[in-house]
């Protein structure tokens, strides 16, 4: 089935949606119920289909791939579930926590004020009108439906930020502080040859990589740079910076690192995989100290909101109707389309989405976006397709 476009809709710190063609959803049936409160199966269609919009829609633009039925049968996890239905189990935990979060709000002293109702309202009634009848259908989308679900983003926005205020963000200096280090490093696993395939070293491949590694060291104590010294033998350096709990760099790395004064060189530090020499460049790296700072504050932020939330959760008696839920169906696609757009802009936009998909493997991608947009499942579709690193901020 051809895909229909629909126009989407922001609100700020609330939603933007699209919408499809006949679905046949019993709107009132109940997806899933908590104490004192019933989730409609137009409520769970409509934010699954929301989802499944803003999904396709990154899909499509970032993999240069003009259609994306694929996409909803594929095992993303490689545990036997397809993306579609990892899909519904997460908008079903994001309901979850609106809904609680919304049963709270007398907790934290949070209400939607006059103006935020209006902003709403507008935006709802924006919406349908922006959308045609078959549509709104598909989505099962009506106006109070998609006013619940605008109010339901601005409470959770309202109330993680009430709940975060709570977190104690005193973060001393001996806490954040990361140390400035240079790093040369060579591999003694594989290499890649002239054909570009990965082929693993011989033992006197490493036996000589191994003698690299020492000149380098003799040559920093005769007085050269790290950096110096690296490059006459064809190496590299890189710096960076770490922390008293880092668990990224290597134990013996690390260890390395932590015996070191400033200004100081290590020796050749050996590994099962790899040769490295590092210097301690400074005690307390200012830059990378203060982003520390900020990521330990933020974390207990977090956590401290995943704590109450939790604490709420576990006694409100959720349950979800997996029968009903499993009657939403992403068989049809969804896309977003701005109404302004011509057919030209569109099909000119393919094409550079295409060419732009031959260099995104030399880029780091950064998803930003309101919450319940689809960011980490994204994240992880360009996992599983292009091998990358996945790094859930949240």
């Amino acid at each position: 089935m051809k895909a229909k476009k629909v126009t989407a809709i922001i609100l700020a710190g609330a939603i933007c949606a699209a919408a499809f063609t006949g679905c046949g959803i019993n709107t009132g049936a109940t997806a899933a119920s908590m104490k004192n409160q019933t989730v409609t199966m137009g409520m769970a269609n409509f934010t699954c289909r929301y989802q499944q919009a803003n999904v396709e829609d990154y899909y499509k633009s970032m993999m240069g791939a003009k259609s994306s039925s694929e996409l909803w049968s594929k095992d993303l996890y490689g545990n036997g579930t397809t993306m579609e239905d990892t899909m519904k189990d997460s908008v079903m935990e994001q309901l979850h926590e609106m809904y609680t979060l919304q049963a709270h709000m007398k907790d934290y002293d949070v209400s939607v004020t006059k103006d935020e109702k209006a902003a709403i309202k507008k935006a709802a009634q924006q919406f349908i009108s922006d959308n045609s009848s078959e549509a709104l259908k598909e989505m099962t989308a009506d106006e109070d439906t998609v006013e619940e679900l605008l109010t339901l983003y601005t409470i959770r926005s309202k109330m993680q930020k009430a709940i975060e205020a709570e977190a104690d963000t005193n973060v001393t200096d001996e806490e954040a502080n990361e140390r400035g280090y240079t790093m040369m490093t060579i591999s003694t696993t594989s290499h890649q040859d002239d054909s570009g395939n990965t082929v693993e070293y011989t033992d006197d491949e490493k036996k000589q990589l191994k003698e690299t590694a020492n000149k380098i060291e003799d040559a920093v104590k005769n007085g050269k740079t790290l950096e110096d010294a690296a490059k006459d033998e064809d190496q590299q350096t890189t710096t960076g910076a770490y922390a008293s709990d880092d668990s990224t760099l290597d134990t013996s790395v690390k260890k390395a690192l932590d015996d070191l004064k400033e200004g100081e060189t290590s020796d050749v530090i050996e590994t099962d995989s790899a040769l490295y020499i590092v210097r301690l460049d400074s005690e307390t790296d200012k830059d990378a100290t203060e982003k520390n700072r900020q990521n330990i504050i933020d974390k207990r932020k977090s956590d401290h909101y995943n704590e109450v939330l939790e604490g709420w959760q576990k006694k409100d008696g959720w349950k979800v109707n997996k029968k009903n839920v499993a009657k939403i169906s992403f068989k049809n696609s969804l896309t977003q389309q701005d109404p302004n757009a011509s057919t030209e802009t569109q099909t000119s936009t393919e094409t550079q989405n295409a060419e732009s998909t031959q260099v995104m493997q030399k880029i780091t991608i950064v998803l930003i976006g309101m919450p319940g947009v689809g960011k980490s499942t994204v994240g992880r579709i360009l996992l599983r397709c292009w091998d990358y690193q996945f790094i859930d901020a949240d």
